[in-house]
């Protein structure tokens, strides 16, 4: 299949190519894309056949279910239960950023994401797709762009190489240089799990929540 390749010059969006990435999404196509840890391969939440088509892709267990990209903290909330005070003030210091957080899901969560009990979310820190979540107006399933179990891609050439040929769109943004893919907790029980070590440390994890 033909991939199309657009350059984003200095994380700088460019509308026509946003607008063209935002149509292949809706009409359920998948796309590649920079974040600020890592590159993602990406669908609309709405599009189950685009999702399973990254499973195949990546050659992920399909028991693994994809973290969920958001564009704004309001649109995050709709999808989960209620967050008390001290999660609140944990996502007012890291969202945007390099952290997902696993939250036990709302009832239209359930219905968005065909009746998963916890969905991870993350609102990423980065001008292309940050722009790219808003134009969408949806949320996106995004896994990292590799090859499930090898190294993240976290250049726009290392994410052609993998993936030209076989997404709809791949948005080269150039090199990520945090290359680190996001840390992940969990806070979908009383005690809270550190689930994935990341971009943010355990250390400054504990520094905060103490």
């Amino acid at each position: 299949m033909k991939t199309r390749i657009f350059i984003f010059k200095k994380h700088r969006p460019d509308r026509k190519a946003l607008d063209e990435t935002v149509r292949v999404l809706r009409e359920g196509g998948v796309a590649v894309f920079p974040t600020d840890t890592v590159y993602g391969i990406g669908a609309s939440v709405f599009r189950p056949q685009a999702i399973r088509r990254i499973y195949k892709l990546k050659g992920r267990s399909y028991k693994k279910p994809f973290p969920v990209l958001v564009s704004d903290v309001k649109q995050a909330l709709a999808l989960v239960e209620p967050p008390d005070a001290r999660l609140r003030r944990l996502l007012k210091k890291y969202w945007p950023g390099p952290l997902t957080v696993v939250f036990n899901t709302s009832s239209l969560g359930r219905w968005t994401t065909g009746g998963r009990e916890t969905l991870a979310l993350r609102i990423p820190a980065h001008p292309a797709a940050l722009a790219l979540l808003k134009k969408m107006g949806q949320p996106l399933a995004v896994t990292s762009a590799n090859k499930s179990g090898q190294p993240e891609a976290v250049t726009g050439a290392a994410a052609r190489r993998l993936f030209g040929g076989k997404v709809d769109v791949i948005i080269d943004g150039g090199r990520r240089p945090r290359g680190v893919p996001s840390t992940v907790l969990d806070v979908s029980s009383t005690v809270w799990t550190l689930a994935r070590e990341g971009a943010v440390t355990k250390a400054e994890l504990l520094r905060y929540l103490n």
